[in-house]
C-alpha cells in the first residue's frame, strides 16, 4: 500500500498548484513508489496519469456524501495477489454499523469490445486483451475474502466496484456481464448511482480508521500447497479467486466447453504459458473443481510420476471413511499420465487439463502403452490433443528437463494446426510463488543465462529471503532451525551430479557426497524403510528432509525454504554459469547422443526449477571454490549474519473450506 489518509485529508492533496506537473496527492504517491521499488524506479506513465485523473473523482464523491471520515487505501497489495487494489475504503455500514470496505477498480478507458467468444476479455485500445473491471474487481474481494481473517466467512463486510469515470455510452457492452455485491459497473453519467452506492456501505461522518487498522492487521490465511488444493476438488466454493489472467485462461476453457464444436468442426487447443509461481496450479484446480460440479468429464494428466501419485493419494485421503476404496479407483481415472491417451479414441473425453504440459515427450512409451500404438508412430502430443474435444495445456516453456521433452507453447500450438486446429495461446505473467517476487524470478534467470540480460547482484525486494550457505552443514542447519522454530517446509534438493545407486534390502545409501557430510538422495519408489518416504512422498511427507530431492522429485512442488546444492554440472566461469555436462548423472542427458545445446538447457533449467520451490526463501551452496566466491558477490545475504529481510506476515490456520 502506498498511502493510507481519510478522505477528508485529502482533499488539499487533490488542488492542482500553479506550476506542478501533477497533483500534490500524485507526487506524494510518485515518492512513495519509488521510495520502495527494489530499483527506485519511477511509476509509469499510465498509473500516474490515473492518480492524477482517477484518484479525484473518489474524493469528490466521498465528500459529497459527507463521507470524510472514510480511511482510503490507496495501491492495496499482498504478496500473493495479481497487481494492486486501486483504491480500498475503510468505515462502518450505515445499518449495522459492522465494519465495511468498497474495493474500486479505477479505470480512464473511454471505449470497450467483448471478445464474442470469451465475456470476461475486452478490447479498450490497448494491444492485449484485459480482464473486464467489474470482474476484475469481483476476484480482488473474493482474494480478500479467502485470505483475511475479518472477511473469511463475512463476504458481506465488503463490496467492489468498476469506476470508469471517462466513459458514456461506448461502453454500455460491459454492462452485459452480471454484476454482484463484490462487482458492479459505473460511468460518468452514472455518477450519481456511484454515490448511492458509496452511501449504502459507509457511514456518514464515522470515522473509518478503526476499520483500517483491523483490515491492515488482519491475519493472513497462506494459499493451499499444489497437493492441497488438488485435495479440494470437490468443495462447493472456490480453492483459489483468480486474478487478472487467470480468469482470462480458466473463461476461455469454460466458454469452449460451453459452446462445443457447434457443428462449426474446428477443435480449440488452448495453451496456457507461464513461469514458475504464475498461477497455473490455481487455473487447473478450479477448472477441475468447476467442470466436475457441473457433471463434465474432465481429466487431469501429467508426465510425473510423483505430482500424480501425490494427487491421488491426496483424493484417496480426502474421501470420507467407507468411501476411500471408491476414491482409489477414481482417481486412477481423474489423474492419468500423457503416455495414457494414445489408445482412446479420438474426443473420447470431454476435457484434458494437461498439467505441467512441458514434460509433454516426442512419442509415448512404457509398459502401459499398447505395442499398436507405439505403431501409430504418432507424437504424443497429437494423442493428447486428438482425446478430448477441449484439450488444454498449462506449461513453462523453461521447465522441460530431458532431450526427448518438447512440449512448448511454439511446438504443441504447431502440433495443434498440423490437426486442423485453433491454438489458442494465452501468457500468465503473474508471480504467486517467492511471496509475489518477480523481482527474483527474472533474478534467476538472469543469473542462468536464460535470458540475454547479464547476471546482477540481488537485492532485496522485501519479499522473498535469498541466502549463501558457506557448506552443506551451513545449509542444513539453517533449514532445520526453520522448521523447528517457525514450522517450516523445507527441503534441500541438488543437481544430478551423485549417482542414484539402487540400495540393497533395508539398506540406505549415501550417494550425495560433499566432504565430510554424506546424505541420501530421496529413495527408489517401492523402498520400505522407516526413517524415509518412497520417492512419491518425499516432497510432502515430514520424513523428506532427511534426504537429498532431485529434479525429478522437486519439480510441481513448492516449500516454504527451498535449499539448493549447485553441484559440478553447473560452474562459475568468466562472469558467467557454464554447464558442464560430463558431471551429469541424469541418463539421458550424458548418453552419446544427446545434442550439447539441448543438455547445456536442459541443465539450466533443471537449476531454473530448483531455484523457484521456495515460498518465503532460498539458501544456495556451490561445492565449486570458484562458484563460491562468485555467488559471494551475488547474493550478498548469508545464513551466518544476515537477518531475516522477508516482509512478515502473521499467519492464520485455514480453515478446511475457502
Amino acid at each position: 500500500m502506498l498511502l493510507r489518509k481519510s478522505a477528508s485529508a485529502l482533499v488539499p492533496l487533490i488542488a492542482p498548484q500553479p506550476g506542478c506537473d501533477h497533483l500534490p496527492l500524485t507526487e506524494r504517491l510518485i515518492d512513495e513508489y519509488t521510495r520502495n521499488h527494489v530499483n527506485k524506479e519511477r511509476p509509469g506513465s499510465g498509473i500516474i496519469a490515473s492518480w492524477d485523473n482517477s484518484l479525484p473523482t473518489v474524493v469528490e464523491s466521498l465528500m459529497k456524501r459527507d463521507l470524510g471520515s472514510v480511511e482510503v487505501l490507496i495501491e492495496y497489495t499482498r504478496p500473493d495477489m495479481a497487481g494492486e487494489a486501486d483504491v480500498i475504503l475503510a468505515g462502518e455500514h450505515p445499518v449495522t454499523g459492522d465494519l465495511s470496505y468498497v474495493v474500486i477498480e479505477l479505470k480512464q478507458w473511454r471505449k470497450a469490445v467483448v471478445d464474442p467468444d470469451n465475456a470476461v476479455a475486452v478490447d479498450a485500445g490497448f494491444s492485449k486483451w484485459k480482464l473486464h473491471p467489474v470482474r476484475q474487481v469481483q476476484r480482488y474481494c473474493e482474494f480478500l475474502v479467502h485470505h483475511l481473517a475479518p472477511l473469511h466467512g463475512q463476504p458481506d463486510r465488503i463490496a467492489g466496484a468498476a469506476l470508469l469515470h471517462n466513459a458514456r455510452s461506448e461502453v454500455d457492452v460491459l454492462f452485459d456481464l452480471q454484476s454482484s455485491d463484490h462487482g458492479r459497473l459505473f460511468t460518468v453519467d452514472r455518477m450519481d448511482l456511484f454515490e448511492n452506492f458509496l452511501a449504502t456501505r459507509l457511514a456518514a461522518a464515522k470515522s473509518g480508521s478503526r476499520a483500517a487498522d483491523v483490515f491492515l492487521a488482519a491475519d493472513q490465511y497462506e494459499p493451499p500447497s499444489s497437493i492441497e488444493a488438488f485435495s479440494r476438488v470437490g468443495d462447493p466454493h472456490p480453492v483459489f479467486a483468480l486474478q487478472k489472467e487467470q480468469e482470462l485462461a480458466f473463461q476461455e476453457v469454460y466458454e469452449t466447453v460451453l459452446r462445443g464444436h457447434n457443428g462449426t468442426g474446428r477443435k480449440k487447443v488452448v495453451i496456457i504459458q507461464g513461469g514458475p509461481g504464475s498461477g497455473k496450479t490455481a487455473i487447473a484446480v478450479e477448472l477441475l473443481r468447476t467442470l466436475k460440479q457441473e457433471g463434465r468429464q474432465v481429466v487431469h494428466a501429467s508426465g510425473s510420476r510423483s505430482f500424480t501419485k501425490n494427487l491421488r493419494a491426496a483424493a484417496v485421503d480426502a474421501a470420507p471413511r467407507g468411501k476411500k476404496g471408491l476414491a482409489d479407483k477414481q482417481s486412477r481415472q481423474d489423474y492419468r499420465y500423457f503416455q495414457q491417451f494414445g489408445k482412446l479414441p479420438e474426443n473420447s473425453l470431454q476435457v484434458l487439463i494437461c498439467d505441467e504440459a512441458h514434460r509433454v515427450r516426442l512419442k509415448s512409451n512404457g509398459r502401459d502403452v499398447p505395442a499398436w500404438v507405439k505403431a501409430l508412430d504418432r507424437p504424443q502430443a497429437d494423442e493428447l490433443i486428438l482425446a478430448a474435444e477441449v484439450p488444454v495445456f498449462l506449461l513453462d516453456d523453461w521447465q522441460s528437463l530431458r532431450p526427448d521433452e518438447v512440449g512448448s507453447a511454439e511446438y504443441l500450438a504447431q502440433r495443434a494446426r498440423f490437426l486442423g486446429c485453433d491454438p489458442v495461446v494465452i501468457p500468465l505473467s503473474g508471480m504467486f510463488r517467492a511471496a509475489g517476487s518477480t523481482e527474483y524470478r527474472e533474478w534467476v534467470a538472469q543469473l542462468l543465462g536464460l535470458t540475454v540480460a547479464s547476471p546482477r547482484t540481488w537485492k532485496s525486494d522485501g519479499r522473498v529471503d535469498v541466502r549463501l550457505a558457506e557448506s552443506p552443514q551451513e545449509l542444513e542447519s539453517f533449514l532445520e532451525e526453520r522448521i523447528r522454530n517457525e514450522g517450516a517446509h523445507a527441503r534441500i534438493t541438488a543437481g544430478f551430479c551423485w549417482e542414484w545407486e539402487e540400495p540393497a534390502e533395508g539398506e540406505v545409501r549415501f550417494e550425495v557426497q560433499i566432504g565430510d557430510w554424506h546424505r541420501a538422495w530421496n529413495a527408489r519408489e517401492g523402498v520400505k524403510s522407516p526413517d524415509m518416504p518412497e520417492t512419491s512422498q518425499w516432497a510432502t511427507d515430514p520424513r523428506g528432509f532427511g534426504q537429498i530431492g532431485c529434479i525429478y522429485t522437486a519439480q510441481n512442488f513448492e516449500f516454504d525454504w527451498a535449499g539448493v546444492i549447485i553441484g559440478p554440472d553447473l560452474v562459475w566461469r568468466d562472469d558467467r554459469f557454464v554447464v558442464n555436462p560430463s558431471e551429469t548423472h541424469d541418463s539421458p542427458l550424458k548418453a552419446k547422443s544427446a545434442d550439447p545445446a539441448v543438455v547445456d538447457r536442459r541443465v539450466r533449467n533443471a537449476y531454473h526449477v530448483l531455484l523457484t520451490r521456495g515460498r518465503q526463501g532460498t539458501v544456495v551452496y556451490s561445492e565449486d571454490a570458484e562458484t563460491r566466491d562468485a555467488l559471494r558477490r551475488l547474493i550478498p545475504g548469508t545464513v551466518a549474519d544476515q537477518p531475516i529481510r522477508v516482509r512478515k506476515i502473521r499467519r492464520a490456520k485455514r480453515p478446511p473450506t475457502a
